[in-house]
């Protein structure tokens, strides 16, 4: 006969009997709660079964912890073919049951109540800073163990890691005690720290009190622990960081055991004072040590981000000192000079962190006031003993942005290749330039947004000599780069650029004819018979005919030719010319209705060695087309045939 155990459902199903949940889902789990045999609970949940989908879960987990084992594994069946998931019910169900059947079981064993204490096996390994520690919560490391621990306590300080939890392997309790008496001295707490690592075990981290490689874990070479193990796989992986760097041989729990005082700076015990220990000349007895100021200062920066003026905020970078094994913090301060904090009351400490093994930062809030006279940010290092008279410094520069922007931008391209620019930008100040220390020129890809990437063209100085602009000569053949379309100026100092620029659309000047096809391309050319009968001179009559376009154009330039155009693939054809005739402006006198425009070479014109042809290039005031139209050129030379 099965015996309801009301506080055990109460817990599982999160509800109370007489508060159970409403609908007919709390109804049926109140009926079911009332009747004890298999039967009868069957008897309540048959009118249920066609429709699963619609049955209060909880309904399932009752009937498998009541072990109505035969009405379970019908609804479970009735599952599959209805398409409805209840494992993850079944499953919990099923898992209490069985923990409680496991508990049971073991509380047949005596002494199951009494945890038996044992040594868990560990491993460590260490890098210049730390010791690493993996404790497994079992006997030998090979061997299985509780899968996790309760009740964990921890004691990190001094040279003593100590360790205490309790876990269940194998119907078993066991409390797991690990005292370890290490070499050196450790941080203690939140520096040195642990964490639960993989199922089964525990993750230390030791901090050094002194950056170094220590010869062996523990403090007396002597000392054995059963299931200690060195970490190889870790340990190999951590060697670089040692290497270099000499084996520690004493240290304070080395040198107290025999009664003397530790000198960190050589290395060695010192029987009576520490008068030979080099800077640590005082004796602290208690940490059978040589002590005293530290003896190194930290760098230090620092950069406002707030930029409003008369307040500061940003972090101060420190650098740790090369050797900081003495310092227990670094101590920032306002210095009205520096080497001197600030004259009392306004010595004002700006922030203090601990040692970090690495570089360290002390956060200054926005709008933090600077004091009236305080022009530097000192970092000072500490002991208990003291702290280090020689500071490490940087002056207080307190970032504000430009007051306005550029009054505008001037630029006109005379470069006249396409995709390509060249002139003077001209900048008109800005109309307040105090905190204005620079002009900067941008490649824009519209008129408030620079490029992507690469943008900036120039920093130029806003100068002195007022009032002058400010300009920038950009050389020809400057590629425009793809995204660009505008150019931005910004206002600028050291600290930043004001957001907000001028622009200047890209206007990309270019000379005529571009390509041969261009219809701003010469249409063609002629030229008459040679008249001159002498050699090497000519008279002739070149007659160009006009661009179908002349809206760039402003000349024609005529020249003597070494071959005809587009002859050449390469170098365009400028590599033509032979010498020039004539530049003819597009508005001379025209004939043939406006189509045509010529000119005579007067008799006894020279004609250049080589020349072979007359070629013709359009031109406007950004260049001389790179492509012609040419005619062939024969020289008359009667005279010599008569002969």
């Amino acid at each position: 006969m099965q015996v309801s155990r009301w506080p055990f459902w109460l817990l599982l199903l999160g509800a109370a009997p007489d508060n159970a949940a409403g609908g007919d889902g709390g109804a049926l789990l109140a009926a079911l709660d009332a009747v004890q045999a298999e039967e009868e609970a069957r008897k309540l949940v048959e009118p249920h079964l066609d429709a699963l989908k619609g049955l209060d879960p909880q309904v399932v987990e009752k009937v498998v912890m009541r072990q109505w084992w035969g009405l379970a594994r019908d609804i479970v069946a009735m599952s599959h073919t209805q398409q409805v998931d209840l494992s993850f019910n079944v499953r919990r169900a099923v898992k209490l049951l069985k923990d409680e059947a496991d508990e049971l079981l073991r509380t047949l064993n005596p002494k199951y109540g009494q945890a038996q204490q044992v040594a868990p096996a560990f491993q460590w390994a260490q890098n210049d800073t730390s010791i690493f520690l993996t404790i497994k919560y079992t006997v030998r490391w090979n061997a299985p163990g509780a899968l996790e621990a309760t009740d964990i306590n921890i004691l990190m300080d001094g040279n003593f890691f100590n360790f205490t939890g309790l876990g269940k392997h194998s119907n078993n309790k066991y409390k797991y005690v690990l005292g370890l008496s290490l070499f050196d001295v450790i941080m203690p707490q939140p520096i040195s720290s642990w964490s639960a690592a993989s199922v089964g075990k525990l993750s230390v981290t030791l901090r050094k009190r002194w950056a170094r490689k220590w010869p062996r874990l523990l403090g007396h070479k002597k000392t054995k622990i059963g299931n200690m193990h060195v970490w190889m796989e870790n340990q190999e992986k951590l060697d670089s960081s040692l290497s270099g760097m000499p084996t520690a041989s004493n240290s304070p729990i080395t040198c107290a055991a025999t009664d003397k005082l530790y000198c960190l700076a050589s290395d060695t015990c010192k029987k009576e004072d520490c008068s030979q220990c080099p800077g640590k000349t005082m004796v602290d007895v208690e940490k059978h040590t040589c002590v005293g100021l530290p003896s190194e200062k930290a760098g230090i920066s620092f950069k406002d981000t707030d930029m409003q003026e008369g307040v500061v905020g940003g972090e101060v970078k420190l650098t740790k000192s090369k050797n900081e094994f003495d310092i227990d913090s670094y101590v920032v301060y306002w210095g009205k000079d520096s080497s001197t904090k600030l004259d009392p009351p306004l010595n004002t400490l700006v922030g203090e962190v601990r040692p970090t093994g690495g570089d360290a930062v002390v956060s200054v809030p926005a709008g933090t006031p600077v004091p009236g006279s305080a022009s530097h940010v000192l970092v000072f290092s500490k002991n208990e003993y003291g702290e280090y008279s020689t500071p490490g410094s940087v002056q207080l520069k307190d970032a504000v942005a430009p007051k306005s922007k550029p009054g505008g931008i001037a630029f006109e391209d005379d470069d006249g290749d396409k995709g390509e620019v060249g002139g003077t930008v001209t900048i008109q100040r800005a109309q307040d330039e105090d905190k204005l220390e620079d002009y900067t020129l941008h490649w824009g890809k519209s008129a408030t947004k620079k490029i992507p990437s690469g943008s900036l063209i120039k920093d130029i100085a806003k100068g002195t000599n007022q009032p002058d602009r400010p300009s920038y000569y950009m050389s020809k053949s400057t590629k425009i780069p793809e995204a660009a379309t505008h150019l931005l100026v910004f206002s600028k100092n050291e600290h930043t650029e004001l957001p907000s620029p001028v622009s200047l659309k890209i206007k990309d000047n270019t000379k005529p004819c571009l390509a041969p096809a261009d219809k701003d391309c010469p249409a063609g050319v002629t030229v008459s018979a040679d008249e001159d009968p002498d050699e090497k001179q000519a008279k002739v009559t070149v007659t160009v005919d006009l661009a179908k376009d002349e809206r760039g154009v402003t000349n024609y330039t005529i020249y003597w030719g070494r071959r005809g155009c587009g002859t050449e693939e390469k170098g365009g054809d400028s590599g033509a010319k032979n010498g020039k005739i004539k530049e003819l402006e597009v508005f001379a006198e025209v004939d043939n209705n406006g189509k045509q425009i010529s000119h005579v070479v007067a008799e006894n014109t020279p004609v250049p060695f080589q020349t072979t042809h007359v070629v013709v290039f359009a031109k406007n005031k950004y260049g001389e087309s790179d492509n012609c139209v040419s005619a062939v050129f024969e020289d008359n030379m009667s005279d010599k045939k008569e002969l």
